[in-house]
């Protein structure tokens, strides 16, 4: 429903700045992505080292080497990892791929994968090892969730060490409360864009879920810092006010929850702020929201903002630092 084919940059707890080069590429998540490429999606050894290797920016002999370096994969026959490859194969398609090579296929599933195994038939020098199963199983869940709900904005190495402090907590909470962590630096580095990115982040999430309740709550704190931007007090003529996510993001709350909880939780939402610095005070933000509820003009809200706030020199020179009579 909401337009988020424009790309956000990833956000790091640990580098605010200038995150390394290589810092997006994490050894766990391609070898997990290159064992599951081989184990569930049947994919040979070469397609998956030419995938992963083109999806992570690595040269095919780097990915390959590695793999055998940590005995993801083998190239030695060894017969009991041998004999659980072939388990994989009903008899049926093990006699069609003797058929295949012009040899014979009566005999009893025994004769039959002896035969296989003799002539080489299954694979090539290369398969997966018992470690390669024992690594997938291990870190599918922190994988599927990092990749369901957080790989397009974080950094994976930054949320393996998250989630090994809080695997136990229940799956739904995790990205959550590591979205939260991005939320709260932000407040502390009194960092704006992070604070509305990450918000915006949290909102969608829910929107997924389909808890509009929790949707409405971040949608509204990015509503509140984006008319009353405190923490670019002193750049209030970069500020554009009001987010067209957020727009999007109300007006269709407004059809989903009564326009009075709505404007209910505003006011809760206001109050929890405790501002200290006011510049478009929280009964203004009262009369904004209702025109976003009656569908005003994106355009048109954004023009008066900027007139009666953000381009307002007097404003700026005075920097209200005091709350006004409409706050109490």
């Amino acid at each position: 429903m909401f337009d988020n084919s424009h790309s956000f940059e990833k956000f790091s707890l640990e580098y605010p700045n200038k995150v390394p080069e290589d810092y997006n590429i994490s050894k766990m998540q391609f070898t997990f992505d290159f064992i599951y490429r081989v184990l569930k999606l049947d994919e040979s050894i070469d397609d998956a080292v030419k995938i992963v290797s083109d999806d992570y920016g690595l040269s095919e002999e780097y990915l390959m080497d590695y793999m055998l370096e940590e005995r993801y994969i083998l190239n030695k026959m060894n017969k009991n990892e041998f004999s659980n490859q072939i388990k994989r194969y009903n008899t049926k398609s093990l006699k069609k791929i003797l058929k295949k090579h012009g040899l014979k296929t009566s005999g009893k599933r025994e004769k039959i994968e002896k035969r296989i195994i003799d002539n080489k038939l299954i694979g090539n020098s290369y398969y997966l090892s018992s470690k390669s199963k024992i690594f997938y199983k291990n870190k599918k869940r922190r994988i599927k969730i990092f990749n369901k709900y957080l790989s397009s904005y974080y950094y994976f190495r930054e949320f393996n060490e998250f989630y090994m402090d809080n695997y136990r907590k229940k799956e739904a909470n995790i990205p959550i409360e590591f979205i939260n962590l991005h939320i709260n630096k932000a407040v502390e580095e009194k960092s704006h864009r992070r604070y509305i990115y990450n918000n915006h982040f949290m909102t969608e999430h829910f929107y997924k879920k389909g808890n509009y309740r929790k949707m409405l709550e971040y949608a509204l704190k990015n509503y509140c810092m984006n008319i009353n931007p405190i923490w670019k007090i002193d750049k209030l003529n970069e500020h554009f006010g009001l987010s067209r996510e957020t727009y999007d993001h109300l007006t269709f709350l407004e059809e989903q929850i009564s326009r009075n909880s709505i404007i209910n939780m505003y006011y809760w939402i206001w109050d929890s702020f405790d501002f200290d610095k006011i510049i478009v005070s929280k009964y203004d933000g009262y009369r904004y929201l209702k025109d976003i509820l009656n569908l005003k003009e994106y355009s048109k809200i954004i023009h008066d903002l900027n007139n009666r706030f953000y381009s307002n020199e007097e404003l700026k020179i005075k920097k209200i630092t005091q709350k006004t009579l409409f706050d109490y």
